[in-house]
């Protein structure tokens, strides 16, 4: 997959070395802000034109820090220069709408293709792990959820879903994962409890 998000324009490998070397969760990350602009859109050049500068500056510049948390090296270039032109107090709202056009397009194409492997045929699944294994990350989860530490529950929750488990329900597992997700922390460490 490194080599198709190369060629829409994303730096894979950079990406993946922001979030630790940990493919599934900078995939988790990329997805839900892709699915984000492919549901919601950006804000159109018509509503641009009437925004003031100050918050048009803030719109971008918080684009401009996600796609580059992403490594989306060409959409990040065009909202840098975008930002400068705000800066300047003359945006180029010629610019801005090429944007408009180009991120939405190029989200879709993202999601296909991070949907695409995510189909059930997928074969890069690890065939299966030990309980003790799952009972040792379990524990780490739970650490982690007393903590409240959101983003290491999150790289433990990818892990869990990213390999079949033979003696654990894989639906309890997932409930477990959802809770985690919807930052139900006490309903996770329950369901924990209950294995």
């Amino acid at each position: 997959m490194r080599k198709e998000l190369i060629k829409l324009g994303i730096d894979a490998d950079d990406a993946i070395y922001r979030f630790a070397g940990k493919e599934a969760l900078y995939l988790k990350s990329l997805k839900k802000f892709v699915v984000d602009i492919t549901t919601n859109g950006v804000i159109n050049v018509g509503e641009a034109v009437a925004m003031n500068l100050e918050d048009l500056g803030k719109y971008v510049h918080g684009l401009k820090g996600v796609t580059a948390n992403l490594s989306m090296t060409k959409i990040n270039a065009l909202l840098i220069e975008i930002e400068q032109t705000i800066k300047a107090g003359t945006p180029d709202y010629a610019k801005y709408e090429y944007f408009c056009t180009k991120l939405p397009e190029l989200a879709r194409q993202i999601l296909a293709l991070i949907t695409a492997s995510e189909s059930p045929a997928r074969t890069d699944k690890v065939a299966s792990g030990s309980e003790a294994e799952c009972r040792e990350q379990l524990r780490l989860l739970y650490s982690y959820l007393q903590r409240g530490l959101a983003r290491e529950c999150e790289g433990v929750t990818t892990e869990l879903r990213d390999k079949e488990w033979a003696f654990f329900e894989k639906a309890r597992l997932s409930k477990i994962c959802d809770a985690v997700d919807g930052y139900d922390y006490a309903g996770a460490m329950e369901m924990i409890d209950d294995l």
